[in-house]
């Protein structure tokens, strides 16, 4: 079975195997971004269940226990250069999912072990986000780990410290700013319109709230979130402002100098573009209402 999507305006066509139940299990949140359109695949993703292979690799990166998440054990180069990815429960050593790509990122091969276990789609989410973000990477779409809602025809990103309370003062704004909406709360993306203007978009990958949609925004502000105890908004610096969306765009940047110059690039031009904030808050319906007013009034 194969199926073609567009997300952020980039082509994927994944296929899979037939009664795979860690794909069965994920499908749903890639519907919403089904299309019959014939463009180019920006990535093409082969997914099925075997024997997880061994290859001779040299390791290039491991991360630290929780760093990037209890998914990826390691990052390996094998003797023609395609990238390996390991994933792996942070309770067991051998790999439960493998994936490899090549140099330019096009393709995506994953493995899925044939034991089947409950979690498996966690690891497939995972490995399908990854090759996204590196795919795409080239023409400049970033992958943001942030709360996304959209209000008065723009959208808001709110990013911080995981645990700061992105999430929770994007509900604050649905409960308490009428007209609001969700647009994903913990992976948008982020393309520059060839027109230059800054465009948010849905994506399948939504951390634990079920929000797949299909949809795209002019972006209004990005608004860090800081545990506080007031409410109080801040226009942050050009330089903080490129720190603190650096530290929220995913990318792996011992793959490629070429696609971290790109980052860099596509992130000093958001920077040029569009206001960044600091939001001292707390946790109440006064936040969202003093977050909403300032933004309105520096719009």
């Amino acid at each position: 079975m194969t199926k073609r999507y567009i997300i952020a305006e980039n082509a994927v066509t994944i296929t899979v195997e037939d009664d795979l139940p860690a794909w069965e299990m994920i499908e749903a949140r890639y519907f919403p971004f089904e299309s019959d359109q014939s463009q180019d695949p920006t990535l093409e993703v082969d997914i099925k269940c075997s024997s997880i292979p061994e290859c001779e690799a040299e390791i290039i990166y491991k991360p630290e226990p929780n760093e990037i998440g209890p998914t990826i054990a390691t990052v390996a180069r094998d003797t023609v250069g395609s990238f390996i990815f390991e994933f792996t429960h942070e309770s067991e050593s051998q790999p439960r999912l493998w994936m490899k790509t090549p140099t330019d990122f096009s393709r995506a091969e994953i493995i899925l072990s044939p034991e089947n276990k409950n979690d498996d789609y966690y690891f497939l989410t995972h490995a399908l986000m990854i090759a996204y973000m590196l795919a795409t990477s080239a023409n400049g779409t970033l992958l943001i780990h942030s709360s996304c809602v959209v209000y008065d025809g723009k959208a808001y990103l709110f990013k911080g410290k995981s645990g700061t309370g992105k999430s929770t003062h994007a509900r604050l704004w649905l409960q308490n700013i009428e007209g609001t909406r969700l647009l994903n709360d913990d992976n948008p993306l982020i393309r520059i319109s060839d027109d230059g203007t800054p465009m948010v978009y849905g994506s399948p990958w939504s951390g634990k709230t079920p929000c797949y949609r299909n949809q795209s925004s002019p972006i209004g502000a990005f608004v860090r979130i800081v545990r506080s105890a007031d409410n109080e908004l801040r226009p942050l610096s050009p330089l903080k402002a490129y720190a603190s969306l650096t530290a929220s765009v995913a990318f792996m940047p011992f793959v490629s100098e070429k696609l971290r110059e790109i980052r860099h690039k596509e992130i000093e031009r958001l920077v040029m573009t569009v206001t960044c904030y600091e939001m001292l808050c707390r946790p109440d319906a006064d936040a969202a209402q003093t977050c909403q007013a300032g933004l309105m009034a520096n719009d």
